[in-house]
């Protein structure tokens, strides 16, 4: 598929009956791009896993799947990518140059962008003249993170700048997520754990830098809130898990 579970790919099109089940195969050495304070050029090394050569066409854009490369928020991204359109061959590797562009960008938070590897692989020579067929191009995005200079709090103290709270809502219960970072919490596994009991999982994907995200829960806590807390796995910088935890607060809140 892609090159890690955490990056998000698309299909564009369906094989016939005749062809056969295909795969990205375009691999990349990192999840993400990280570009510190003042840093102009990052390098993505790309590797083809396919048997077969691939044309690839690389953009940056503001993350929606329906864009492309001449889209709005493509024009307007902080990152360009070098070669934009290349051809790789089976087990061929390219180091993609990633630029800043040097477009304004917030300074007291990090900005996301998303790479876009959009996969096309070559027309089948093999099939009858007659043959139907739809040509399968996959989609690979990985985050760009934009991180200033001069933040208030180093990225290893992003844990513990996590906040969680039970409220308790007319429509059911919620954890309200508050990340009072400046920087991007992407998560690779959450729950809340009572003792004794089950330790009930959260659909946390991403909290934004000083923002606040709310996830509805299957029911209330098994404990009194005081004896909850929340464990969860953030990504880290190189991809790898960074394990936290946090005891749950309590409010009330309406619908």
């Amino acid at each position: 598929m892609s090159s890690s579970a955490w990056a998000r790919w698309s299909a564009g099109g369906l094989l016939c009956l005749l062809c056969g089940s295909s795969w990205a195969g375009l691999m990349a050495e990192s999840t993400r791009v990280v570009f510190e304070a003042g840093g102009a050029e990052q390098s993505l090394q790309l590797v083809n896993l396919n048997p077969y050569p691939v044309v690839v066409q690389a953009w940056v854009d503001d993350g929606h799947l329906e864009s492309g490369p001449d889209a709005a928020g493509a024009a307007g991204a902080a990152v360009m990518p070098i070669p934009p359109i290349f051809r790789l061959n089976p087990k061929g590797q390219i180091s993609l140059r990633l630029l800043a562009t040097g477009v304004p960008l917030p300074v007291d938070r990090e900005s996301l962008f998303w790479l876009n590897l959009y996969e096309i692989p070559p027309a089948r020579t093999d099939l009858p003249a007659d043959a139907q067929t739809l040509t399968v191009t996959l989609r690979t995005q990985m985050k760009v993170l934009m991180r200033p200079a001069k933040l208030p709090v180093s990225v290893e103290d992003l844990p513990e700048q996590l906040r969680f709270t039970l409220e308790q809502r007319t429509d059911g219960p919620r954890v309200r997520i508050d990340n009072a970072s400046p920087y991007y919490a992407t998560f690779r596994a959450l729950e809340l754990a009572c003792a004794g009991a089950p330790a009930q999982p959260l659909a946390a994907e991403m909290v934004a830098p000083l923002t606040a995200e709310t996830l509805a829960l299957d029911s209330s806590p098994s404990c009194a809130v005081e004896q909850a807390e929340v464990r969860f796995l953030l990504v880290g910088d190189d991809g790898n898990p960074v394990a936290g935890k946090a005891a749950l607060a309590s409010s009330v809140s309406g619908s």
